[in-house]
């Protein structure tokens, strides 16, 4: 482990500007987690990098911050200063629901497991959201990968067509006690 303290900062050897910092220094991604106690880790990488990680009981929010290099897409967005075209919709439009296989960064995918409460939320993803859920995901994953598409994963995909566009997702299911 780098930093076992809190707070505590490394020096990343052998990469000029590279450091990690973990303390409680920082904006939040939004106002639904600010009753909480901050954890929250800073990675300043070469090319002016930086990652922040801001580490809950159950989850973690990140904020990647970067320099414009024009060809930049992804779930975060396309770096054209326009939100209204960064929507799960058209990011999922533009690049397809899942990273090519071709283009993983590890050499493998890892299990996806749903937990209960996602399969609640499924439960009551409203039936004509659920169905274009189904249409999309299918097509864009069986593209993605290739062939077959494992129900796990298209499960996954679906919560993000039914509740992707909902910043407090997590918040709604606990008070709809899920």
């Amino acid at each position: 482990a780098v930093l076992r303290n809190f707070p505590s900062s490394y020096e990343v050897p052998g990469v000029m500007g590279a450091t990690i910092t973990y303390n409680t220094d920082g904006t939040l991604v939004d106002g639904a987690t600010d009753e909480f106690e901050r954890h929250i880790i800073h990675v300043q990488l070469p090319s002016d990098v930086r990652l922040t990680v801001l580490r809950w009981n159950n989850y973690v929010d990140f904020r990647l911050s970067m320099r414009n290099t024009g060809d930049l897409d992804g779930a975060c967005g396309n770096f054209n200063g326009s939100p209204s075209d960064d929507t799960t919709e058209l990011v999922f439009q533009r690049d397809g629901a899942r990273v090519q296989q071709s283009d993983l960064l590890f050499s493998h995918r890892t299990d996806v497991r749903l937990t209960d409460t996602v399969k609640k939320l499924l439960d009551i993803c409203p039936p004509q959201q659920l169905e274009k859920a189904k249409t999309e995901c299918q097509q864009e994953m069986s593209g993605a990968l290739g062939g077959e598409v494992p129900e796990i994963q298209l499960k996954s995909c679906y919560l993000d067509v039914c509740f992707g566009s909902n910043e407090h997702a997590l918040k709604m299911a606990t008070q709809l006690g899920l």
